[in-house]
């Protein structure tokens, strides 16, 4: 497959996902944005998604590991942190959402990315 058709495949199974996620269809759009870690492990985005499925199920624990990977395998991955952040924060796990907020404020400032600073503080904030 050339790298134009993988870029395809991994968009086709974005949207696909989103669409499924849309219709509150969690599971089916686990399995989806799984392959898409598969596909694409350097995408923050299907990591995210991921997690967001497992959120969205009850699954905050799940979820949270999700990020945690993502993290590192999609780095550098600010919005994963970010999201790590809140589910852990969802889980009462209130230092450790700071710490990761911290995080992802620092790699963000560090990144020089406007969107990703206010949306890093935000989470700071709200972890705070």
């Amino acid at each position: 497959m050339s790298p134009i058709e993988q870029g395809q495949a991994v968009e086709a199974l974005y949207a696909t996902g989103h669409w499924l996620l849309g219709l509150a269809r969690y599971p089916d759009a686990a399995v989806v944005f799984r392959a898409m870690t598969v596909a694409a492990p350097t995408d923050e985005r299907s990591w995210l998604a991921l997690g967001a499925c497992h959120e969205a199920i009850g699954q905050t624990d799940i979820a949270t590991g999700l990020y945690e990977i993502g993290s590192h395998v999609a780095a550098p991955a600010v919005r994963c942190a970010v999201a790590r952040a809140r589910a852990l924060r969802a889980l009462g796990r209130e230092s450790e959402a700071t710490e990761v907020a911290q995080c992802a404020s620092q790699l963000a400032q560090e990144l020089g990315d406007v969107e990703l600073c206010v949306l890093a503080t935000r989470e700071l904030r709200a972890a705070a």
